[in-house]
């Protein structure tokens, strides 16, 4: 199944694209989500960050569904 991941600020940066197209098997959780971005960048396997799946956090274990909204969530910081 093909996920849409929207990435945001630095992971946008990282990756050089605002979204981004994941192959993942019938049955994938957000955990093979989280495991499939990391694996893009060295940079991105470090970097401490959310997954936003449907307008939510999920927990681990999630099961994700081709059509579901993800987002890649970065620390945020600022005054």
């Amino acid at each position: 199944m093909d996920i849409n991941v929207k990435c945001f600020a630095s992971a946008r940066e990282l990756l050089q694209r605002s979204e981004l197209v994941l192959t993942l098997a019938d049955g994938a959780t957000i955990d093979d989500v989280e495991r499939a971005i990391r694996a893009l960048s060295p940079e991105l396997g470090k970097m401490p960050f959310m997954l936003a799946h449907n307008k939510a956090y999920p927990e681990a274990g999630t099961p994700v569904r081709e059509g579901d909204e993800l987002a890649i969530i970065p620390p945020v910081s600022g005054g």
